[in-house]
């Protein structure tokens, strides 16, 4: 039982962990703008870089009232063939149609059909490479955000198994954690400072995955040096995986408190 309640606590500090850094991936996403510049390769893949070219998709959607590529993502491909029937094209970028299309009679209209009926294999592209550069975003913030806090997950761990107080306190917040991040689902993009504000706020809540102040005396301990790593790991995993193991573990728990109290 009280490994159960250890393992708890630990999981619930590990979904914490990943709050914060879905909290910075919006973050970053934001900043860069890495879904409208993978949204503009997908378009270069799909249209070339002579014909409709994105910065011409980009107008387009302007004059639409929305901001940048990304939006695409939105429209299905009734919705593109409108957009494109408002994009004039340049006589230089008709004349290159048959070309494009291998047939020397081809016509604009062609090719906006033809555009049409690909474009739904080129948003399920685009869906592809962002969920891998999220992937990829992911692992690489986690890892940063368990170095710069120091967050071992074997410390942790004989933290929670030596102080029974904390591991209860932790382990008592996790039916509420899970819910508070609807499905382990990313927040939405946030400003800077309301993102420093949700990590303050997160850290002021968990103080024991604050643990930065102790790298000179854990730099010594190779045991640590693994935690750092496997927390890591675990943390790469997304909120959505561990929510999903936070409520499996958390009705595995009030079952044996309710199975204990009957006996009792």
């Amino acid at each position: 039982m009280n490994i159960l309640q250890t393992l708890l606590a630990l999981v619930v500090l590990i979904y914490v962990l990943c709050v914060i850094v879905q909290f910075l991936q919006e973050g970053v996403k934001a900043l860069l703008g890495t879904k409208a510049k993978t949204m503009e390769k997908v378009i270069e893949t799909f249209m070339g870089t002579s014909l409709l070219t994105p910065e011409q998709v980009k107008v387009a959607l302007n004059n639409r009232g929305f901001e940048t590529l990304a939006a695409l993502e939105q429209f299905n491909k009734e919705d593109f063939r409108s957009l494109l029937d408002t994009i004039p094209f340049t006589s230089d970028q008709i004349k290159q149609v048959p070309q494009i299309l291998g047939a020397a009679d081809a016509s604009i209209t062609q090719f906006k059909d033809h555009a049409e009926a690909s474009y739904d294999a080129a948003i399920a592209k685009f869906q592809r490479l962002y969920s891998a550069n999220n992937k990829k975003w992911v692992i690489g913030i986690s890892f940063v955000v368990v170095l710069a806090l120091n967050a071992s997950a074997v410390k942790m761990y004989e933290i929670l198994a030596i102080d029974p107080a904390v591991e209860q306190a932790i382990a008592a917040t996790a039916s509420s954690v899970g819910q508070s991040n609807q499905g382990g689902g990313a927040p939405q993009a946030l400003d800077p400072e309301k993102t420093r504000q949700a990590i303050t706020r997160e850290l002021h809540d968990y103080p024991i995955l604050l643990r930065t102040m102790e790298y000179p005396t854990d730099v010594k301990n190779a045991a640590n040096d693994f935690g750092l790593i496997l927390m890591g790991l675990l943390v790469s995993l997304g909120a959505p995986f561990w929510n999903d193991v936070l409520k499996g573990m958390t009705g595995v728990n009030n079952a044996l408190n309710t199975g204990g109290q009957k006996t009792s």
